[in-house]
């Protein structure tokens, strides 16, 4: 497993040239900055690459010829609406749009946008969370349909699978043959479907404050040794499981400091074993080892590149280097991408990567700068009962009764303590 620096360094940013890169534009500016976590002295392992929201970012501009041709024609604004779950293999990136349902596709290979999953059989009414198979087979786990949504290879409709009722299905995860799946309704399980004949061939968990049981579960994630891991949302921890539901440890407890968590959401495993959980209350992103012990933390709260707003969860992606390569600091060697959606503000879709600088390699001490001010916003309260607060949601569901982990929730602020600024 790659080393990782256990440490709760903040971010910094290094200034150089900007540099372009062919598959994602940005605003033209006449330098950039090269964000890192954590700060030295310790080694940084995260460095924040770019960030995309829509088409702007992902096809090339109009040519001098196309002016011409179109003159003052608008043109058609083509977004990411409300982003909650992603995925990315091969230079693309999948994106769950929960308000414009549909599956928004960010190919930065190919340098071009497109969506799916908006009319036919395979029509979504809310999806959620996006896995991908090495066939580039995608399943969307879609909670108003009851079911998990399969793609082909070509975006287009192949099947469905049906999860037993009652259900609210949030959350996918594929291993070997099997598919595995969150249900947040009363039961609080997860529910294994066998891949070759649809149907279910276990489940496990239950509602409950108990070590393998969940209350409120938002995500889940297979390591590659096959272990499952919980985001456990309301019990303020993260779980991890054998593949028959045996437990194998819990950690977390509701709070703010590293270690805690204020509202976990989304998880996922890297190739190396180190856990990634996204939190929705301090808009950071911890990292544990398979152990469950704290590595260290990137990202944060705020309105600047490399800052998350409301995060939902993150994909892993180790396929996709070339696309960002001209984002990559030319002494950082990275082991794979880190992409994390943001649910609100001008940049969705934010990639890092996770890697080191060579054995002895020093960043320039005056090369380096703090990042900017971050504007309070109001700060999350526990309350002594343990349970998250009450919020209005953005938008109402359309059943009753069911934990919907796209609702809004309230930001940190700058009040934190050291530990998570």
């Amino acid at each position: 497993m790659h080393r990782v620096m256990r440490g709760i360094g903040v971010g910094l940013v290094f200034t150089s040239l900007s540099v372009l890169s062919a598959g994602c534009r940005t605003a033209p500016t006449e330098t950039r900055q090269l964000l890192f976590f954590p700060s030295p002295p310790q080694e940084p392992r995260v460095q924040f690459l770019t960030w995309a929201s829509g088409a702007e970012q992902v096809e090339p501009g109009r040519t001098s010829f196309q002016e011409f041709v179109l003159g003052d024609e608008p043109v058609v604004q083509r977004v990411i609406n409300k982003p909650y779950g992603l995925a990315a293999r091969d230079g693309v990136v999948y994106v769950c749009d929960t308000k414009d349902l549909s599956i928004c596709k960010l190919d930065f290979r190919n340098h071009a946008y497109s969506v799916f999953g908006h009319q036919g059989p395979g029509r979504l009414r809310k999806p959620i969370n996006i896995s991908i198979d090495a066939l580039g087979y995608k399943f969307v786990v879609d909670p108003y349909r009851k079911q998990v949504v399969v793609f082909g290879p070509d975006d287009h409709y192949v099947t469905a699978l049906d999860v037993p009722e009652p259900c609210h299905p949030v959350d996918v995860a594929l291993f070997e043959n099997e598919v595995f799946v969150l249900d947040n309704d009363e039961t609080c399980q997860v529910v294994v479907f066998d891949r070759t004949t649809s149907s279910v061939v276990r489940t496990f968990g239950s509602p409950g404050r108990e070590p393998g049981q969940f209350n409120r579960p938002s995500s889940l994630a297979i390591s590659p040794t096959g272990e499952v891991y919980v985001s456990d949302t309301h019990n303020f921890r993260i779980q991890k499981l054998s593949r028959a539901g045996e437990v194998i440890w819990a950690k977390g407890a509701p709070g703010f400091r590293l270690g805690e968590f204020g509202r976990p959401r989304g998880i996922r495993v890297g190739p190396d074993g180190v856990v990634y959980v996204v939190d929705g209350a301090t808009e950071l992103v911890q990292m544990f080892d398979p152990q469950g012990q704290l590595l260290m933390r990137f990202a944060g709260p705020g309105d600047v590149p490399g800052a998350l707003v409301l995060p939902s969860t993150l994909a892993i992606d180790a396929s996709s280097f070339n696309e960002f390569s001209s984002y990559v600091h030319k002494d950082f060697k990275p082991a794979y991408l880190l992409i994390v959606a943001s649910q609100y503000g001008p940049r969705l879709v934010n990639v890092y990567a996770f890697g080191s600088f060579p054995e002895g390699f020093k960043l320039s001490e005056s090369s380096l700068a703090t990042l900017p001010p971050i504007e309070p916003s109001k700060e999350v309260e526990i309350p002594a009962s343990g349970m998250p607060p009450i919020v209005t949601p953005v938008e109402p569901t359309e059943e009753a009764g069911q934990a919907d982990p796209t609702k809004s929730e309230p930001r940190t602020s700058e009040d934190l303590p050291p530990e998570v600024r």
